[in-house]
C-alpha cells in the first residue's frame, strides 16, 4: 500500500500542473475532493508506486480521508500524479489508519 499524508489546505501554485486552486485538506472535504488534491504532485519511485495495489490518503492526525485503487501514474512535469479508482465509502475513511505514517516524507510505501 502507498500512503500519502496531506497537510492543511493552502493555495496551489498558480501554474499547478493538475489545475488545482488549492492543495491539502480541510474539514468537510468529500472523498472526491481529497482524491483530487492528494493524488499528486509528488516525487516518488514510479515503479514502486505502480507495484502497490492501493493508496490511502491521510491527514497529519492519521485519519484516513480517501482510499483508491492505483491504476497508473502520470508525469506532469518532473513529478508524478497517481491515476486510480476512488473507493467511495470505504470503511476505513473517517477512521484512524491502522498503519501509522512514520516517514518524514508525505509519501511512504507500506
Amino acid at each position: 500500500m502507498l500512503q500519502i499524508q496531506i497537510g492543511p489546505e493552502r493555495e496551489a501554485d498558480p501554474d499547478d500542473r493538475l489545475g488545482r486552486s488549492t492543495i491539502g485538506w480541510r474539514p468537510g472535504m468529500s472523498e472526491d475532493e481529497v482524491w483530487e488534491t492528494g493524488r499528486g504532485i509528488w516525487k516518488f519511485n514510479a515503479d514502486r508506486a505502480l507495484s502497490q495495489d492501493e493508496v490511502q490518503i491521510i491527514n497529519t492526525e492519521g485519519t484516513v480521508l480517501a482510499v483508491a485503487k492505483i491504476t497508473g501514474i502520470s508525469k506532469p512535469g518532473d513529478r508524478y500524479a497517481l491515476e486510480g479508482e476512488l473507493q467511495r465509502g470505504d470503511d476505513r475513511v473517517g477512521r484512524a489508519t491502522q498503519v501509522p505514517h512514520l516517514s518524514r516524507n508525505p509519501v511512504t510505501y507500506i
